[in-house]
């Protein structure tokens, strides 16, 4: 199916398209197709969506809420985030969402960051922007739940949705107007809001589209927030996974599989750790989902996971993507085209149409441009991968250090993203990930990537549950989670690896909170930091 309003940017230079045209399109054409469906199977179609669109933006705006706004939003993946968030965007406003996965603390600093006029969430989310200096005494704050008098907030969605329905769209006056802001981790401590505008949103969707084209009957699973918003675009009900978001590797198998029985799951997008564990279910039921397609992602995947997903989903095409928040998508790959493959690190396939992608030096720290002959790297040579195009974010709300460390300004105007990833092209075109700039490992001189040294590590010690490979204080230290390899150091050292310090721990290694599947290399380095002390040396 192709999408089913075109996007053609060429037509937004001299004004701007609000992205709720979409969902309004999208409601005439399938009005009674299911939009949404919760794990406890409440659902509303499209044509219900809008109608509770257009009550509680009207709503919102009588109370108050006006164009360039911003407002908070801490709602769960459901029914009433997409209807708030919505809302907020028909009428013009900035919707400043933060993931639940983050600590509350910096929930609530990445919150009060964003100097918002509003805020909506859950009840409980009222008791932590009560905490928060700069949002006790917000103008607008909605409720999803009750409210008893004033508390927790003066509106709610049941309020607002007796307000009559007004389907006017704010048009915004450019592309560049912002829609929707999304923070990253913000390990460096000041936050990075993601500033993602009506031209960026458009554009975002229609290279999600391209790549990823979706059936008339197909209905989809979508871990991701940013992929139910481009099915509710393009008219492809969403099933809302019965998971906590916040315990991604602790998601149980069975009663995904049971939803997706129940309502003719057919395709799907999830992290690593999400599809590792249907397919555990799969294997112990012996019951098939019957999906025809799983887009996964969010982190690096090994072939053994592909080879186990291969053996419990034989009929299902399972595609591995690659992007960041700034940029997604950037490249896939098939996972048949993966497993054929040969070469250092981890294959993500070609660059997607809609990117330009080039390997430039690795650098740390903010980059000046000056020629492509200076900074550019030939086929075959590790370096950073930089990115651009239309859904490439040029810029983070409030944070001109964030945008000078990772933006590039070409001698054309052009924004080019720095992806953060280290790697190279293979004479293909293929991109192929070998780790981050900020996990390179400089040893007497010359870089290591970590991924290539893990790699490594795990070839000779295949029992192991995760390696990692850091740079701490000037040494080359290796964390091996599984029992003790007698030798292993010194086959590393034969191998060519001048590891100084080797660590085997029974504890899981540190992982990325959002997907749960990633090494978290800073956090893991300071733990390493107050552990050894002293010399270096192998355990």
């Amino acid at each position: 199916m192709k999408n089913a309003l075109a996007v053609d940017l060429t037509s937004m230079n001299d004004g701007g398209i609000n992205i709720l045209g979409y969902l309004e399109a999208t409601a005439q054409r399938v009005p009674s197709r299911p939009a949404l469906i919760m794990p406890d199977g409440t659902s509303i179609s499209f044509a219900q969506l809008w109608e509770r669109v257009c009550r509680i933006s009207a709503g919102l705006e009588r109370a108050g809420l006006r164009p360039g706004d911003r407002m908070v939003v801490m709602i769960p993946m459901s029914i009433d985030l997409y209807s708030v968030l919505l809302s907020i965007i028909k009428s013009g406003a900035v919707a400043v969402f933060v993931d639940p996965w983050m600590p509350m603390r910096k929930i609530a600093q990445f919150a009060a960051f964003a100097e918002p006029r509003g805020f909506a969430g859950v009840g409980r989310s009222h008791c932590l922007r009560l905490l928060a200096p700069g949002m006790r005494a917000l103008p607008l704050t909605l409720t999803t739940g009750r409210r008893l008098g004033p508390f927790p907030a003066r509106l709610t969605i049941s309020g607002l949705q007796e307000t009559p329905p007004d389907p006017t769209i704010w048009q915004p006056e450019s592309v560049e107007s912002p829609a929707l802001i999304t923070f990253t981790s913000g390990s460096s401590g000041i936050p990075k809001g993601a500033n993602r505008t009506h031209g960026f949103l458009a554009a975002q969707y229609a290279a999600l589209g391209r790549e990823y084209q979706y059936e008339e009957t197909d209905v989809d699973m979508p871990m991701f927030p940013v992929f139910a918003l481009r099915n509710l675009a393009d008219g492809i009900t969403s099933v809302i996974p019965d998971m906590d978001f916040r315990r991604v590797g602790e998601v149980s198998g069975d009663r995904l599989l049971a939803q997706m029985s129940r309502h003719g799951v057919r395709t799907c997008t999830a992290s690593p750790p999400f599809v590792d564990r249907l397919v555990h279910a799969v294997a112990g039921s012996g019951q098939n989902p019957g999906l025809r397609r799983i887009l996964t992602g969010g982190a690096p995947v090994t072939n053994d996971q592909l080879e186990r997903w291969r053996l419990g989903l034989p009929t299902t095409d399972i595609i591995v993507v690659y992007g960041s928040t700034e940029a997604e998508p950037v490249a896939s790959i098939a996972l048949e085209e993966r497993l054929s493959v040969e070469g250092e690190g981890y294959c993500t396939g070609t660059p997607v149409e809609a990117v330009a992608a080039k390997v430039i030096r690795i650098t740390r720290g903010p980059l000046s441009f000056s020629s492509w002959g200076a900074l550019e790297l030939p086929t075959g040579t590790i370096g950073e991968l930089i990115v651009s195009g239309a859904h490439v974010c040029r810029d983070y709300f409030r944070n001109p250090a964030a945008v000078a460390e990772n933006k590039l300004i070409d001698d054309q105007g052009v924004c080019w993203h720095r992806m953060g990833d280290t790697g190279y092209f293979d004479r293909e075109g293929r991109f192929w990930l070998t780790g981050r700039v900020h996990s390179t490992i400089l040893c007497k001189g010359e870089p290591l990537h970590a991924q290539l040294v893990e790699s490594q590590v795990s070839a000779l010690a295949p029992a192991a549950m995760r390696t990692a490979a850091l740079e701490v204080e000037g040494r080359l230290v290796i964390v091996v989670q599984g029992e003790a390899v007698t030798g292993l150091a010194a086959q590393l050292q034969d191998a060519g690896i001048p590891v100084d310090r080797l660590i085997f721990t029974r504890k899981p290694l540190l992982l990325d909170p959002r997907h749960q599947s990633k090494i978290d290399y800073e956090k893991l380095r300071r733990s390493v930091q107050k552990s050894i002390g002293g010399g270096p040396r192998h355990e």
